[in-house]
């Protein structure tokens, strides 16, 4: 990397106006930091600061989607399920009655 001529180089000093302003945004640090005399464009920032976000192992990923049930239901049951409820006028209504029954089975 190359230094400036004060010794800090281009990606410490992003690193360094990231960490005195965490609300800044790329494009705000690379004008502060050109105006200051460090030529950095909001690209550059972006990259620096991405490259950063990895080496502290905060990684933006993907949020898990929905998590299966513990039992799983096979294909059978998922048929019975739909009859059941198509019969009992809806998922809400089939649901009521199922809860209901679990209170009286316990």
């Amino acid at each position: 990397m190359a230094k400036k001529a004060g010794g800090l180089s281009k990606s410490e000093a992003i690193r360094n106006y990231k960490a005195a302003h965490p609300d800044a945004g790329p494009k705000a640090i690379a004008e502060s930091l050109t105006k200051d005399g460090t030529k950095v464009s909001a690209q550059f920032v972006s990259t620096v600061l991405s490259n950063a976000r990895k080496k502290a192992g905060k990684r933006r990923g993907r949020r898990g989607g929905r998590r299966a049930a513990a039992g799983n239901a096979t294909l059978h049951q998922l048929v019975l399920a739909k009859k059941l409820a198509a019969r009992m006028g809806g998922v809400q209504q089939a649901r009521l009655a199922l809860d209901t029954l679990a209170k009286l089975l316990d």
